[in-house]
């Protein structure tokens, strides 16, 4: 019921990112791997939408909306690393990373007060029906961090190293177990971060020789806080199920083997 006019808003802000990468190889095939870094991550570009729904609370004679905030800044952290590493030779190796991070801010989504000054008022209301311009609106903010830890293993070794009747078979895979917990605001319990899983695991058995390829494969990973589309595409979250995926694969090169150049 009214004119659209262009409204232009954000924020302006400065980012200096440091990083520090440290790696020593031996001649015993060793390698070890340092790393700090300065990081940061930008908010979510329908989080930082200019554009605002409001509506008459006929209770306590208000206005009360919600939609995105353009005043947002990125999500900062500190994070390090580090790796233990080791090869044998060109076929194989085994790894443990070791793995912090240190969030200064997050984004959440939280009831905040707001001046609707200014604001066209809803169709049949009038300045008189409301008790103040000052509402509520819900809108992502910019809170206090949280941490993000934990380790990962990995691996391919091909068994054939060890027993020669084993030539051919070979396994590569990994798992890993990471810790997560933001704090919305000093008054609230600490909760998970969106989409990570405490643990992930994935592995493959597999025989490659002869031009022959057999593979079997399994991934897991457990529980985990979930971002979905709600009512009014609103995002909510919801804890989602852990996941087992079981797959397998047969495949022949006709480049080698018997088969040659069929």
């Amino acid at each position: 019921g009214t004119q659209f006019n262009p409204i232009t808003r954000g924020a302006d802000y400065v980012d200096i990112l440091p990083s520090l990468n440290l790696a020593l190889r031996l001649d015993s095939d060793w390698v070890f791997r340092a790393a700090v870094a300065r990081q940061m991550q930008r908010p979510r570009m329908d989080d930082m939408r200019v554009a605002n729904g409001y509506g008459y609370n006929t209770q306590e004679r208000i206005l009360t909306g919600g939609g995105g905030n353009p005043y947002l800044r990125p999500i900062r952290a500190n994070s390090a690393d580090f790796t233990v590493e080791k090869y044998f030779g060109n076929t194989g190796y085994l790894a443990a990373q070791f793995f912090y991070k240190d969030l200064k801010s997050f984004v959440y989504t939280q009831e905040v007060p707001f001046n609707f000054g200014g604001y066209p008022l809803p169709t049949g209301i009038t300045p008189g029906d409301l008790d103040s311009l000052i509402g509520r609106n819900t809108i992502p903010i910019n809170g206090d961090g949280g941490n993000i830890y934990g380790v990962e293993l990995a691996g391919t070794l091909q068994f054939g190293q060890f027993a020669s009747f084993l030539d051919g078979f070979g396994a590569t895979g990994g798992v890993s177990y990471t810790k997560t917990q933001i704090r919305p605001d000093p008054n609230s319990a600490p909760e998970d971060i969106p989409g990570y899983s405490k643990w992930v695991a994935n592995g493959t058995l597999f025989f490659e020789k002869y031009g022959l390829n057999v593979r079997g494969s399994a991934r897991y990973r457990s529980t985990f806080i979930g971002e979905l589309s709600g009512f009014g595409a609103q995002r909510v979250r919801r804890r989602a199920r852990d996941e087992l995926i079981i797959d397998g694969q047969i495949g022949y090169d006709f480049k080698a083997g018997p088969f040659e150049n069929v």
